[in-house]
């Protein structure tokens, strides 16, 4: 999950609403958060299992530390690869050697590493101090910017046919975007007259996407939504004023992500393709869900006053 997205679950749910009966349910009959003995955020789990926290990789119940020299990391792909930083500059495991990413600009001292696919496309933002960040994809060392509407560019998610989704900004306002593999930018509608700010977190193998969109601009309300393949935006929340996003998708239509509660801060939720949300039970804390493999087992975290617990719901 980008830093942007990070940066929204932290700070923009929590304004509580109300929420159907439907989504009061617990999100599965057999479901449970397994705490993986770490006390940070995981951040990304593959389809083999193996998770990647801020400082660690846990694989089959072992905490072991980063491969090759990486000091942080947020993404981990099926062939065992791993995105993150070196001391604050993004890098890139590839399972043999450590690359360092770079900047798009000799300018540029800021770069972050956003997305992964499987076959180890990165994508992510360059920036100047003070300047307006720009998107990049990068591949094998190349560095490739993503064209915008203006103004700054954001890259969230790559997936293996080189869609790319995050947000153009035009004219002040967020606009949540896709990139196809030959860079050619298409903007995603948002919610009712479309002014308000919209932003895709996540993209499946065949191009649907998913994050949030404001409803209207000026409004607080914010709220999880999806893109079909042809663009269509379908509002995922249970309404009456909610406010939450997606934070992942995977191939089989499971989207997971925060939502607020009435009298309450935010609740993670698990959304499968054309059904009601579900709520993940919460016990001491606040359960924050980052990402979703192919199999449906999520990562995560608990957050209490003592500090983070990495965390699988399953």
């Amino acid at each position: 999950m980008s830093a942007l997205v990070s940066a929204v679950l932290a700070t923009a749910l929590a304004v509580a609403v109300p929420l159907g009966e439907e989504a009061h349910r617990p999100a599965d009959g057999a479901a449970a958060v397994v705490d993986l003995g770490v006390e940070e955020c995981a951040w990304d789990v593959n389809d083999r299992g193996v998770v990647v926290t801020t400082t660690h990789v846990v694989r089959d119940g072992h905490v072991l530390g980063l491969p090759g020299g990486l000091t942080s990391a947020r993404f981990v792909n099926d062939r065992g690869q791993v995105a993150g930083e070196v001391d604050g500059r993004a890098a890139f495991w590839d399972g043999r050697r450590l690359w360092l990413v770079g900047t798009l600009s000799p300018d540029h001292v800021l770069s972050y590493v956003t997305g992964l696919s499987e076959r180890g496309e990165l994508v992510g933002t360059s920036s100047a101090p003070g300047g307006e960040p720009a998107a990049f994809r990068w591949r094998r060392g190349v560095m490739t910017p993503l064209v915008g509407l203006g103004g700054r560019t954001d890259a969230n998610d790559v997936n293996d046919r080189g869609q790319v989704v995050g947000a153009a900004w035009l004219d002040g306002t967020q606009h949540a975007v896709r990139w196809e593999a030959d860079g050619r930018l298409v903007r995603l509608p948002g919610l009712g007259d479309g002014s308000g700010s919209s932003l895709a977190t996540a993209v499946d193998s065949d191009g649907r996407a998913a994050g949030y969109s404001y409803v209207a601009a000026g409004t607080a309300d914010m709220r999880p939504v999806r893109w079909s393949r042809s663009g269509a935006v379908t509002d995922v929340g249970p309404g009456g004023g909610a406010l939450g996003l997606v934070a992942d998708l995977n191939d089989r239509g499971r989207a997971i992500g925060s939502i607020s509660m009435p009298g309450a801060g935010q609740q993670a939720f698990v959304q499968d393709r054309g059904a009601t949300m579900r709520l993940v039970p919460t016990g001491a804390g606040t359960t924050i869900l980052t990402a979703v493999n192919g199999g449906g087992l999520a990562a995560g975290c608990v957050l209490t006053d003592d500090g983070e617990r990495a965390v699988l719901w399953r």
